[in-house]
């Protein structure tokens, strides 16, 4: 079996935590190069893994005719720049969320891999989470409408980069991506507007864009899904938790380790519970080796990619308007 030579771009917590370990466990990948501004952490990583080479300079990653695939887990205001030189360079492409910072990256992000004909994933992984997988079986012969909540809450700090528009894009842009993703793949329908009402929760001198809030996303079948998004949030409380109802039927999920659902398969309740908590990644990137060793359609690709995207920007929008703003599938299909 072939396997996948795989170029890291960004040696940080995210991807030794992350992607390293299930990259590890995948047979059809292999981790050939290191690459991190940071040189030192790009060679520890490399001794980590195996890697035949580390460097400080992505183009070395880009010019080795051995490398297959990237993964870049850089800061944000990186991704879009390095997406188009992987693409440029014909490599298959895993880039971590978000995917841009603004909808003219998105579009020349689009541009340039459709150009390569490469291979692209954006690391919107909740939406692949196995008790999500789950739900979404459990309601597909349910042709009614849906109602879905998603809470994320935790405590984050307030000096963290992300909060920097420039260099993280802030909260929405993010974080929150990973969720407008996750509640448009739990409606059957797209979506046709986004209200969001919220603000800079956290210290104000150090956070000078919106943090947190309540956005409800509408769908064209009338389903509607809303996620609360706190920055300033308990540490000592569960970071995540989703709940849909649907056709007097309920799934409840637990940071994606323990589900509930009722009135399904005649039983009143049902109850799982995974041995750990799964957001979907391992799936992700078997999905991934999947596309582009047998040539089919990527997981997370360009359009659901600038779907959750789009929408990060417009809920920016709509806390700045206290205004609903309607969206249809030409503000992200290019």
């Amino acid at each position: 079996m072939k396997r996948l030579n795989v170029g890291l771009i960004g040696c940080g917590s995210f991807a030794k935590a992350i992607h390293v370990p299930n990259l590890l466990k995948n047979p059809k990948y292999r981790i050939l190069a290191t690459a991190d501004l940071n040189e030192e952490a790009a060679v520890e990583l490399a001794t980590e893994t195996g890697a035949a080479y580390s460097t400080s300079d992505p183009e070395r990653v880009f010019s080795d005719p051995e490398i297959d695939v990237v993964f870049i887990t850089t800061r944000h205001d990186s991704h879009a720049g390095l997406t188009i030189r992987a693409a440029e360079a014909g490599k298959h492409i895993l880039c971590e969320k978000p995917m841009a910072l603004n909808r003219e990256e998105v579009q020349a992000i689009v541009a340039a891999v459709r150009k390569a004909g490469v291979k692209y994933t954006v690391g919107y992984n909740r939406g692949m989470a196995p008790l999500v997988t789950k739900a979404r079986e459990l309601l597909a012969a349910l042709p009614d409408k849906r109602m879905v909540y998603h809470r994320i809450q935790a405590h984050f700090s307030a000096t963290h980069w992300t909060h920097d528009p420039a260099v993280g894009g802030g909260r929405f842009v993010g974080e929150g991506c990973h969720i407008f993703d996750l509640l448009c793949e739990l409606a059957p329908a797209p979506p046709v507007t986004v209200y969001a009402s919220g603000g800079t929760f956290l210290d104000p001198e150090a956070v000078k864009i919106p943090d947190s809030a309540i956005v409800t996303i509408t769908f064209a079948d009338g389903s509607v899904g809303t996620t609360l998004i706190a920055s300033a949030g308990c540490g000592t409380f569960p970071k995540e938790v989703t709940e849909i109802y649907c056709a007097l039927r309920a799934v409840y999920i637990h940071d994606f380790r323990e589900m509930e659902y009722h009135g399904f398969e005649g039983q009143e309740r049902v109850k799982v519970e995974l041995s750990a908590t799964d957001k979907g990644q391992p799936v992700e990137i078997e999905a991934l080796a999947e596309a582009i060793l047998n040539d089919t359609e990527s997981p997370n690709g360009l359009t659901q990619a600038a779907r959750a995207a789009v929408i990060s920007y417009m809920v920016n929008e709509s806390v700045a308007s206290g205004q609903p703003l309607p969206i249809s599938e030409s503000d992200y299909v290019f």
